[in-house]
């Protein structure tokens, strides 16, 4: 385990979706629930559950019909020696290169956001975490 839950969440989510696992253990922290919450409403995971004894989360993976995983990638932009900031300008070019199943998640100082959300419906920029393929 690094000191950057973020990484290791994606690391065990990726494993676990390579193993055709219904859930994994992640650890547990307040930037991992709020980024599961995330998951979670917008429909990328099934549920998650927190441990109040233990230090961990369990998160249920969705899959689709054929059983395919439902998030084809998710890559780390921000990392703890690097951190990306993104203006609205950036946010609207790279909402027009991608397609609609490609989006980035940013903490803004409305909480944690789609690119989506932030660009169409909140106007906010901040710091992009990740970039999510479904």
């Amino acid at each position: 385990m690094s000191n950057y839950y973020l990484a290791d969440l994606f690391v065990c989510i990726k494993v676990a979706y390579k193993a055709r696992m219904s859930y994994t253990k992640v650890p547990k922290s307040k930037l991992i629930i709020k980024f599961l919450y995330l998951l979670y409403k917008i429909g990328i995971i099934k549920s998650f559950f927190i441990s109040l004894k233990n230090n961990f989360i369990l998160v249920y993976l969705k899959y689709k019909k054929n059983g395919q995983p439902l998030i084809h990638s998710i890559n780390l932009i921000s990392k703890p020696s690097k951190k990306i900031y993104w203006n609205l300008t950036m946010l609207s070019k790279n909402y027009r290169k991608h397609s609609l199943a490609t989006f980035y998640i940013l903490s803004t100082s409305k909480g944690l956001l789609t690119s989506n959300e932030a660009l169409l419906q909140y106007k906010v920029s901040g710091e992009v975490l990740c970039k999510l393929k479904v």
